[in-house]
């Protein structure tokens, strides 16, 4: 299993466990979006 991120604020929102047992992952790509204004304000509310 892998380790515990040391940041509070990173999260794993998806990860594919199938993929991992049947093929050899060599990198992982980390990628994001950035939310603006009202995106960040829907979102906090659910």
């Amino acid at each position: 299993m892998a380790k515990k991120p040391e940041n509070a604020n990173y999260k794993v929102v998806a990860e594919n466990r199938r993929a991992r047992y049947d093929y050899a992952i060599e990198d992982d790509i980390e990628c994001g979006i950035v939310l603006e204004g009202s995106e960040v304000k829907s979102l906090r509310t659910g």
